[in-house]
């Protein structure tokens, strides 16, 4: 770590939360004692099994909590994230024992490192580290609390969805011995969904969070409507580039019009289509519900490692591919990409209405315009 010959421009200990709290003469003789260090992004401040010799206060920047495992040393977990202001090594004061954790920092940032030998010889300072040892460990009592909740609810999701996809395993295995199961597979998929639309939304009660965190409420609604505005038409127009291309380059595709429903204006009034995309409008609310709200959302919130967003994203599109086995393998395995898009589109805002409407119009326009098998 850079040492600064001197304090920042215009800074001084009693701009420094928690010292702001301690009369002028502790302050000045601190100022002898501590130092000001200018460190870099990546740098660990303190190294887990390191002794335990000086606080440091993260004056500047953010800096994240890391814990080796027992067993696998080499394997490091990230515990919690912390902020300008905080307080780092106060615990070492009272017992001297090793560092128990690593703090690395995740941007350039100003650190002040007072020594334990420093702190010995003011009682307000030590005091002052009382007061806030206390503190933490009364929050750490409430994020104790909070973690298990969390736990539960990600352990009641885990089990609901293993439970859905077992059943839906059972019923792809015996579809083909139903013989008098409607054309249209729509029929088929419509009450399936909405028995896991049923439970994600018993899961989502369950958890006693407010719907905000799983994309129900009114927060960020008219931005979500707005980003499915105008997210979703290049999309639409991606989907007509592939299958241009795919009609370039395969000679059975060739003799297929780009758009093979160029009258969608007239079959909008067949009453067979109109009933289809009312399935198709329902069906998307339902799968969207329980991909987005149920599964991503509690996935983001309840995961703990630094790349849960886009995990959540990618495993509730493998989610959305697997609730289209029963169309086919090949329509299950393009329903990915959208089930990605749909997934990027809802982390943005954590809300489902865009994401629904966006289903909803690019379905209607790939099974009513451009031309797919209809659902």
């Amino acid at each position: 770590m850079e040492r600064l010959t001197s304090p920042p421009p215009a800074r001084s200990l009693r701009d420094v939360s928690p010292f702001n709290e301690l009369d002028d003469p502790t302050i000045a003789a601190l100022d002898r004692d501590a130092l000001w260090l200018e460190v870099a992004r990546g740098t660990r401040i303190v190294e887990e099994g390191s002794a335990s010799d000086a606080l440091h206060v993260l004056v500047e920047g953010r800096a994240e909590v890391r814990k080796r495992e027992e067993h696998r040393p080499s394997v490091e977990h990230t515990l919690a994230e912390i902020d300008a202001g905080e307080l780092i090594g106060e615990v070492g004061y009272f017992d001297r024992l090793p560092r128990p954790l690593t703090v690395q920092l995740l941007e350039d940032s100003v650190v002040l490192q007072v020594p334990y030998a420093s702190i010995e010889r003011h009682a307000a300072l030590q005091a002052l580290l009382t007061r806030r040892l206390a503190a933490r460990v009364r929050r750490a009592g409430l994020d104790s609390l909070e973690g298990e909740r969390r736990r539960a609810a990600l352990g009641e999701l885990i089990v609901k969805v293993v439970v859905l996809l077992c059943g839906y395993a059972v019923l792809i295995a015996w579809l083909p011995r139903l013989q008098s199961l409607p054309s249209s597979s729509s029929y088929i998929s419509l009450p399936i969904i909405v028995l896991m639309g049923l439970g994600a939304w018993r899961y989502v009660r369950n958890t006693g969070y407010p719907l905000d965190e799983f994309g129900l409420g009114r927060k960020a609604l008219g931005w979500s409507l707005l980003e499915a505005l105008l997210f979703t038409p290049p999309f639409c127009a991606a989907l007509v580039a592939i299958k241009w291309l795919m009609m370039r380059s395969k000679p059975q595709w060739r003799a297929l019009p780009l758009f093979e429903h160029p009258d969608w204006a007239s079959r909008l009034q067949q009453p067979l289509v109109v009933k289809l995309m009312l399935l198709y409008l329902a069906s998307a609310v339902v799968q969207e519900f329980v991909v987005r709200s149920a599964l991503q959302a509690g996935l983001e919130s309840f995961l703990l490692n630094r790349r849960r967003r886009w995990s959540a994203i990618v495993v509730a599109a493998l989610m959305f591919s697997v609730n289209h086995l029963h169309m086919s393998a090949m329509f299950a395995a393009c329903a990915f990409v959208p089930g990605m898009f749909w997934g990027w589109l809802f982390s943005r805002r954590r809300h489902l209405i865009g994401p629904t409407l966006s289903h909803f119009v690019v379905g209607v326009f790939m099974f009513f315009v451009l031309g797919v098998s209809l659902p």
